[in-house]
């Protein structure tokens, strides 16, 4: 009820959690409960309907966030600019490890225990992420991308929100429309759909499992395909990011694009 008051979407999920939690505890029958607290509440009678999120960032506004994380330090800075070149879950990003990183192949290897789907996923990463990989802070005795002091990953976000939201702010000149992280992740996929990259890609991109007979029959691992659309959306996030002059006109002249 609490975390209702402020945010309903995940006042809905705690409850899922502490429902599946209670359940669990009642079936192993060795903690003396019988019967569960959650037992005849209705989420929408506590909470409200769930209503599925769809907040989407327009362009003004990705250009603010990635020029607000400049003006965040390690470890939140960089972490949101790879949210926002890889369109990947908050704790997978957050929980990165060294050890799963391909730098030659340019390639990050998400084991199967740390995706939703219980599936490995492997992410192509393009010039932009490595760039942002390439300037991190690495500890001798840790193998987390994104740490506080090397013992164990980044869990606590809502400060860093709050400085992303100020700082976006400052560069828009006026207040965001109310956003969580996971919503960068939205965006990256639903700008996916206005460049030249098919939705299944897309959704594999993003570690969406194939519907149906699909995921038996056919492991194709479409890596090419995968790291074509990412290179596709670093370049359009960076023309978003850095438009061009508005004094530059391209001209047709022997069949090729001049300026």
């Amino acid at each position: 009820e609490e975390i209702a008051k402020r945010a309903p979407y995940s006042a809905h999920n705690v409850f899922g959690h502490c429902r599946a939690l209670f359940n669990w505890a009642i079936a192993r029958g060795v903690y003396g409960l019988e019967t569960s607290p959650c037992d005849r509440l209705k989420p929408a009678d506590l909470i409200g309907r769930k209503e599925a999120r769809s907040r989407v960032l327009i362009d003004d506004e990705l250009r603010a966030l990635w020029k607000a994380t400049e003006a965040l330090d390690y470890p939140y800075g960089p972490l949101f600019r790879l949210l926002a070149l890889t369109g990947q879950r908050k704790s997978e990003v957050a929980e990165a490890r060294w050890s799963e990183i391909d730098e030659p192949g340019k390639r990050w290897m998400i084991p199967a225990e740390r995706m939703k789907a219980n599936a490995p996923h492997v992410v192509p990463l393009s010039d932009a992420a490595m760039e942002v990989l390439r300037e991190l802070l690495r500890f001798r005795s840790s193998d987390y991308l994104f740490s506080t002091g090397g013992a164990r990953p980044v869990n606590g976000f809502s400060k860093a929100k709050d400085r992303l939201d100020a700082a976006m702010a400052a560069e828009l000149g006026a207040e965001v429309p109310p956003f969580v992280l996971h919503d960068i992740r939205r965006t990256v996929r639903t700008c996916m759909s206005a460049l030249p990259i098919s939705s299944d890609v897309a959704e594999l991109v993003i570690a969406h499992a194939r519907p149906g007979l699909r995921r038996v029959y056919d492991r194709h691992a479409y890596e090419d395909e995968k790291r074509r659309a990412l290179d596709l959306w670093a370049a359009k996030l960076r023309s978003i990011v850095e438009p061009p002059p508005q004094n530059i006109v391209t001209l047709r002249q022997g069949g090729r694009n001049t300026l």
